[in-house]
């Protein structure tokens, strides 16, 4: 589309003692870019037998809930028609899903999002699948401090109570963190009272700890005090922390 522009005789008179160069007469093209997602549903819509039995029935003024617009794409209400074409319903449920700005929602928050400017039949159910099978959300607490990563700074200068390191106990899912002072020469005893005074006590039993494989946590004590607690404790391989990355960053 072409938009023809006339410069004001006021602004060319000012122009002309500044010593700008102008053109009194040009036209400027102007070009409404229609998304690439929209042309390829355009394009399936035509070879989708289920869509192109809906668009007969809207001819026939048997379909109130849907419509065509002016491009010929066909709309349920407020919503354009996603044809049953894979890639097409993989690309919408991955943008939605996937991206670095869609962090990651559960089925029913993407698919009330989705609904807002897709339909398809079943599309519920193929969220639902979606995210039932995302590498990522099977990673991810559903709730907070159900999942705790612990780690410890050592090396510190001993403090006045006698403190020479930091127990660092981070939820996973939200990633709030305590930082316990304590010593290297606790027994094993002595942090598991320390995890029921100030981890327990406000926060509940998490399903599961990741933890360095250090001392304290594999002492028998230990270990009998988390089987009683419901909670499995898994230990990151020695010399590759990979499993605690959590608190290795907060650190």
């Amino acid at each position: 589309m072409a938009l023809g522009f006339q410069m004001p005789p006021e602004l060319c008179e000012e122009f002309e003692g500044l010593n700008l160069g102008f053109l009194n007469h040009t036209t400027v093209a102007a070009f409404e870019a229609e998304p690439i997602l929209e042309q390829e549903i355009n394009k399936y819509q035509k070879e989708d037998e289920k869509l192109q039995e809906i668009r007969e029935s809207l001819r026939k003024g048997e379909a109130p809930d849907f419509k065509e617009d002016e491009r010929g794409i066909l709309w349920y209400k407020n919503r354009i028609c996603v044809p049953n074409v894979d890639s097409i319903r993989k690309l919408i449920l991955s943008e939605a899903h996937d991206t670095a700005y869609s962090i990651h929602p559960r089925s029913t928050k993407m698919y009330y999002d989705l609904k807002e400017r897709f339909w398809w039949p079943g599309m519920k159910r193929a969220v639902a699948e979606y995210v039932a099978v995302c590498d990522t959300c099977q990673r991810v607490p559903k709730w907070k401090w159900e999942e705790i990563n612990m780690d410890f700074i050592v090396g510190l200068s001993r403090t006045q109570k006698g403190y020479n390191s930091i127990w660092v106990v981070v939820d996973r899912l939200t990633k709030v963190a305590h930082f316990i002072p304590v010593n290297t020469t606790y027994s094993g005893a002595r942090f598991a009272e320390l995890y029921i005074s100030r981890i327990v006590c406000l926060h509940g039993v998490p399903k599961k700890i990741i933890s360095d494989r250090g001392s304290q946590f594999t002492s028998l004590f230990w270990e009998q005090l988390n089987d009683s607690l419901v909670t499995k404790l898994r230990f990151s391989t020695a010399y590759h922390p990979q499993t605690d990355g959590q608190t290795e960053r907060t650190n």
